[in-house]
């Protein structure tokens, strides 16, 4: 089962459709990074990606997990 969609932020409004994309496309990295089949090239930059869409929706407070990507 997949979980509920995010519909605001942590400071509680709703998210807006920019916002929703970019949450997206950070939960889609981040299931990209956790991925053990790719080769080292690419989970170096799907991982570098990742960090830089977790400043954004940090900053926007759409997140308070980090993205620990060791």
């Amino acid at each position: 089962m997949t979980p509920p969609r995010q519909v605001d932020d942590l400071l509680g409004r709703e998210l807006s459709a920019d916002e929703r994309e970019l949450l997206g496309l950070y939960e889609r990295l981040r299931a990209l990074a956790s991925r053990s089949d790719l080769a080292p090239c690419v989970t170096a930059n799907v991982k570098q990606a990742l960090v830089m869409i977790w400043n954004a929706c940090n900053d926007l407070a759409l997140i308070a997990e980090e993205p620990r990507v060791d």
